[in-house]
């Protein structure tokens, strides 16, 4: 059995969903079970400014989770949408590479992945003629 793009991109924004909705810190602040340190300090709780804003992050990796798991998004909805996350924000974490309070080695990770997963979305959708085709 082959991993396709889209069934991979279930469980990453699962993850992510769940995670950053539940605690961010805690998974992937300095000291986070992840080991992966988005963030050099605690963002805190959802009453801070950072924990809030990761929480809301969270809810809208849940809302595309649940679009594709629950509420019958297609894959081809679901591959456009998540390739178009993988592209649109890879300004933005590009742009944290170098930003102090963020861990910029994983920052410059979570970039060679956002390009690898876009390439390969665009791949199993048959091209970018197809990405940007409305059915």
């Amino acid at each position: 059995m082959t991993l396709t793009y889209s069934d991979a991109m279930v469980p990453y924004f699962g993850l992510y969903a769940f995670t950053m909705c539940w605690d961010p810190d805690m998974f992937w602040g300095p000291n986070g079970l992840g080991q992966l340190p988005y963030f050099s300090k605690e963002l805190g709780d959802s009453t801070t400014a950072g924990g809030f804003f990761a929480r809301m992050v969270g809810l809208g990796f849940l809302t595309m989770f649940l679009g594709k798991t629950r509420f019958g998004v297609s894959d081809d909805a679901w591959m456009k949408t998540t390739v178009t996350f993988h592209v649109g924000s890879l300004w933005w974490f590009y742009k944290l590479t170098t930003a102090a309070g963020w861990t910029t080695w994983v920052w410059q990770l979570q970039c060679l992945l956002n390009v690898v997963f876009a390439a390969w979305g665009v791949q199993s959708m048959g091209g970018l003629d197809k990405l940007l085709k409305q059915d």
